[in-house]
């Protein structure tokens, strides 16, 4: 009897399974204030991450490359307002799997002390 049980909840747990790896981290862009954002020159900062998706089933930094490009863009700010991002995915075919990148391009503008 336990065997049947378990048999009938093991798909059940292995597709719980599949399905939460399938999620990414949410991220919030471009710098957050009160009132209008500051008023200067504006300078040009990228970042980008990547991941892999081996054999198209296996990730590899895929589901937090937005974070982590996010994270760095923000290193590359050091501290200035962000604004204007724009997010770019590409893709390239490997034969073992597929390369996913997430691109950021934004404007930093310097914060008045």
């Amino acid at each position: 009897m336990k065997s049947k049980t378990t048999i009938r909840l093991l798909p059940a747990a292995l597709a719980l399974g599949v399905l939460s790896a399938c999620s990414g981290i949410p991220v919030a862009l471009g710098s957050h204030q009160d009132g209008p954002p500051p008023a200067g020159a504006a300078r040009q900062i990228n970042a980008e991450s990547c991941g892999f998706q081996l054999f198209s089933f296996i990730p590899i930094g895929v589901n937090g490359r937005a974070a982590q490009a996010y994270a760095d863009l923000e290193v590359a700010a050091a501290g200035d307002f962000i604004t204007d991002v724009k997010v770019q995915e590409t893709w390239t075919y490997a034969f073992v799997g597929t390369s996913y990148c997430t691109k950021l391009q934004a404007k930093a503008i310097r914060r008045s002390t």
